[in-house]
């Protein structure tokens, strides 16, 4: 019997192991060589790892970096310069023209008597005859001045008659101008008043459900043009919040009925109005 404690891979033990067996196979030769094959691989493997291990460092010794020399900044120094005074403009009073009096002439007229009058030791007047009557205007009194010609007093609006004819007196100009309701005469408003309006935005309004699922809240400030006959248009989103809020609020605007529209001048003008819509989640 062979020893337990002896090294497996020597000669007795491969001929036990290989006893009756093809002993030219692979696997023989191997075990017989293993010690060989070993010691020469240790010999391969040890040289190649110090090499790769020293190679950076040879490396870095011989190709040194050469250091740049960093030249000092040079010093600016900055001057304050004074801020120039802009004085505000002040803005021109406008004057206003004066206004053209009408130029009384006094036109020539004839009286002609209602019935005749007794009178006591008094001249009699004569009557007119046709020629005066023609050259003259009836009135009260008798008097001299302008043949036949009337006088047309300048009208205080811009008209298309002619003078001393029958023109309406009427502008027809446009004004197409936006105005700021802040400066406009008479505001424009819902019919209704605003407890209609607020009626109205919670009655359309809806909160978009990506908004109440992201837990998204705030306002919505929308800008829109209320027309000289009270429609809504140029509906603007001016600062939104996302989540299709801004979107809500621009198709409700626009789903505005009329409004009574604002006036300037006496007449019906183009009023932009900014408003804040709120949405808002209500805890439960």
């Amino acid at each position: 019997m062979l020893n337990n404690s002896s090294n497996l891979y020597k000669i007795e033990w491969l001929n036990l192991v290989f006893k009756n067996r093809n002993q030219s196979y692979g696997a023989y030769e191997l075990r017989l060589h293993s010690n060989q094959n070993t010691l020469r691989a240790l010999f391969i493997a040890v040289p190649l790892f110090i090499m790769l291990f020293a190679a950076p460092m040879i490396y870095k010794h011989f190709n040194a970096a050469q250091v740049d020399v960093v030249k000092p900044d040079t010093m600016i120094d900055l001057i304050e310069l004074p801020v120039p005074v802009v004085e505000k403009i002040k803005p021109q009073e406008k004057q206003e023209m004066p206004k053209a009096e009408p130029v009384k002439e006094k036109v020539k007229m004839i009286a002609l008597p209602n019935k005749p009058v007794v009178v006591e030791d008094a001249a009699l007047i004569d009557p007119p005859t046709i020629k005066d009557i023609d050259m003259a205007v009836i009135g009260p009194v008798t008097q001299s001045g302008l043949e036949n010609s009337l006088i047309a007093v300048p009208s205080q609006g811009e008209g298309n008659g002619a003078v001393g004819g029958n023109g309406t007196g009427e502008g027809t100009a446009t004004d197409n101008e936006i105005y700021n309701a802040t400066t406009i005469e008479v505001y424009p408003e819902f019919v209704g008043g605003m407890k209609e309006w607020t009626r109205f935005i919670q009655k359309h309004l809806r909160y978009p459900p990506m908004a109440m699922d992201q837990g998204k809240q705030g306002k919505v400030f929308v800008s829109f043009v209320v027309e000289k006959d009270g429609s809504v248009t140029n509906v603007t989103v001016i600062k939104g919040i996302g989540y299709g809020c801004d979107e809500e609020a621009l198709r409700v605007i626009s789903k505005s009925p009329k409004w009574k529209p604002g006036r300037q001048n006496g007449q019906n003008v183009r009023v932009k109005y900014t408003m804040p819509l709120g949405f808002a989640i209500n805890p439960v």
